[in-house]
């Protein structure tokens, strides 16, 4: 249920503009007053309707995009393609608002609930997250679609790769170079937690096309070589690397499947080890971000349609706000094996 500011007056005992100035942190307000005011506030899970300050005349529509960081290359490209998207059809009258939940982890029910009662919320995209069931039946209930890129789940609409065949693929590719000893270095799997949102599916699906990949080779699966990670940086990548050495010093192939950053911090600490790319390690990445490109030796990659997920996100959020879609939209992409020089 959503309240209003004068339900909480009403429970407070007070006027509503004594609820404003408490909101506001403005007039003079007892500290017994503001605490009470403030504890029924965090009761109610009230959150103030920041549109209602808006005239009707100039209301603009949002699309809240929530996301586990802001500056990943990943992310900002997905968020870049989502931007020039509304550019290119003029949609201004979409006012985006980005969120970031700093972690890859758990969104706290609480940010959810403001997007959907305390922001002029129109659609709900999320990346690498998603809600669980109760709170996607919230925001069904106030008929603001879900969007999920990189999930998918009953009563949300959702853009993804098949992560499973490109793992697959690449995994395949080392094995058919001669590499038999490969590690792999890739995201969370991240189990759901009741009243909080779960995060990406994408590692669990990476997982096992790399194993698949190496069972129909012959090639026994160890636990110990798959590294998963939490940052997906070029440090987890330096480490990673020293850490995967320690278990084995053997290991001829790196899948980096939690993304290309992750390789070139492998490649970069193997340099400083004076381990030679791709003759004693092979090393093969995810996504092909422009880095992919530049690093040296040139990474091989499994390349996802990174910019085009968040353009068709933009699109299928505005068709499902307008009406136009009927029932779930789901869009699956096929991702593209890019062979350079590190495998």
């Amino acid at each position: 249920m959503a309240y209003t500011i004068r339900d909480v007056a009403k429970k407070a005992g007070v006027s509503h503009t004594t609820v404003s100035h408490v909101l506001n942190n403005t007039g003079r307000i007892s500290k017994e007053t503001r605490e009470r005011i403030l504890k029924i506030i965090d009761e109610m899970n009230y959150y103030p309707n920041e549109s209602a300050k808006i005239l009707a005349t100039n209301k603009r529509d949002t699309i809240a995009f929530v996301s586990p960081r802001l500056a990943a290359p990943f992310i900002s490209t997905v968020m870049a393609g989502f931007e020039n998207r509304a550019y290119a059809l003029n949609k201004y009258v979409y006012n985006i608002e980005q969120y970031s939940t700093r972690s890859v982890e758990i969104v706290k029910k609480e940010l959810l609930l403001k997007i959907l009662y305390g922001r002029n919320t129109n659609a709900l995209v999320m990346l690498s997250l998603k809600p669980d069931e109760k709170m996607l039946e919230e925001y069904k209930k106030k008929n603001v679609p879900v969007i999920l890129i990189e999930n998918s789940m009953h009563g949300a609409h959702s853009i993804k790769v098949d992560n499973y065949t490109g793992s697959y693929e690449a995994v395949n590719y080392l094995i058919k170079k001669g590499r038999k000893n490969i590690a792999l270095i890739t995201g969370e799997k991240i189990p759901s937690i009741q009243d909080e949102e779960i995060g990406s599916e994408v590692p669990g699906e990476r997982i096992k096309g790399y194993i698949d990949a190496l069972k129909i080779n012959n090639i026994e699966y160890d636990d110990k070589k798959i590294l998963q990670i939490h940052y997906h940086n070029l440090n987890e990548g330096k480490d990673g690397l020293n850490y995967l050495l320690e278990k084995d010093k053997n290991i001829d192939a790196i899948f980096c499947a939690g993304g290309d950053i992750v390789a070139i911090g492998v490649i970069q600490e193997a340099k400083k080890k004076g381990i030679k790319i791709p003759d004693d390690i092979a090393v093969l990445g995810y996504d092909n971000i422009w880095e992919a490109e530049i690093v040296s030796p040139k990474l091989t990659t499994v390349q996802q349609p990174i910019e085009k997920m968040g353009e068709v996100a933009f699109d299928v959020a505005v068709d499902a706000i307008e009406g136009k879609i009927h029932g779930e939209k789901n869009i699956i992409f096929m991702p593209e094996l890019i062979i350079r020089e590190s495998a």
